[in-house]
Parts: structure tokens; sequence; C-alpha cells
């Protein structure tokens, strides 16, 4: 029996009215986490193959859920413009970051407890 298998979790947040459609998920956390680290909307857009207009309109879909603001960016000239995770964006990475922690922790648990001695 195979012992090398590992669970793999993704986890979508979804507006519960409505068709359900998920609002944040991998690919979201990835474009925050991308501008945090760039400080550029469109640096973070062509790190992850998106264009720049999916990125925005991902992050505005985002922003209308939540309310409020996630990224505030700075009209760039000749150098591009710059970006950065407003407190409330800030505080969701968070929020979101520890939450899939624990569900990954959680789902490898019960892996281990159906699957602990191999497939």
């Amino acid at each position: 029996m195979r012992s090398d298998v590992k669970p793999i979790v993704k986890i979508f947040l979804a507006d519960p009215g409505g068709k359900h459609q998920p609002f944040c998920g991998p690919g979201m956390i990835k474009l925050l986490l991308s501008i945090k680290k760039s400080g550029n909307v469109r640096q973070a857009c062509e790190l992850m193959e998106m264009s720049y207009s999916k990125g925005w309109k991902l992050l505005k879909g985002l922003e209308a859920w939540l309310g409020c603001p996630v990224v505030l960016r700075q009209q760039g000239g000749q150098g591009g413009g710059k970006a950065h995770l407003t407190n409330d964006g800030e505080a969701f990475l968070e929020r979101y970051q520890l939450f899939f922690q624990e569900c990954q922790q959680k789902v490898q648990d019960i892996f281990e407890r159906y699957y602990g001695s191999g497939l």
C-alpha cells in the first residue's frame, strides 16, 4: 500500500444568496499575496499569468462583497503605479490564511484517521 499520498485542500468562499458563486478562493488569495509582495497590481497579474483586467475584475468583486476596498492603488507615471492592501484587505487576507491553515490541519487529521496506514 502507498503511504506517500496527501490530501489537497482548496477553500472557496461563496455568496450564500443567488447562485452561490465563489467570491474568493486560492486564485484571489494568490493575487492578494502577489500584490502585497510586488506593490503593483499589473506585476502581480503578470506573475500569475492573468490579464490585468481580470485581476481588477476579481478585486472589484471581492470589494463589492466585503463592502470595503482591499487594494489602494496610486496612479503611476513613467515608473508605473503602486498598490498596497488596505487595513481591511490585510485583515481579510490574514483571517483567510488562518482559516485555511486550520481547515488543512483538520483535513489532514481526518485523512490520517481513514488512511493512516496507507492506501
